[in-house]
């Protein structure tokens, strides 16, 4: 059997740890809070944030650009237009093919 004291001590222990880990944890977060909220940290934090958008804009763009291609693609298959251009120029002149004006 442990005696009483032992275990009443280990408790206190365990307590007096565990508030310190939480004191050091909670004073890590405030200083890192604070470091975010000095304008250097604004400033670091807005152009991370600010050329993060501009690249996803980018990528959005380019996707849009990349998908109209692919349904243009279709589309001239779709109608039967899907003939490369021709070098010589047509008697019209309005650069359509023969193709395109049949239908």
């Amino acid at each position: 059997m442990t005696p009483p004291m032992f275990t009443g001590t280990v408790r206190r222990l365990f307590w007096v740890s565990m508030g310190a880990t939480a004191g050091v944890l909670v004073f890590r977060k405030v200083t890192a809070t604070a470091k975010e909220l000095t304008p250097a940290g604004i400033a670091d934090r807005a152009a991370i944030s600010g050329g993060g958008l501009l690249d996803s804009v980018k990528e959005f763009f380019e996707d849009v650009r990349e998908r109209a291609h692919d349904r243009e693609e279709e589309l001239n298959v779709a109608l039967g237009i899907d003939v490369p251009p021709t070098t010589d120029r047509d008697p019209e002149g309005d650069g359509s093919s023969k193709k395109a004006r049949a239908i």
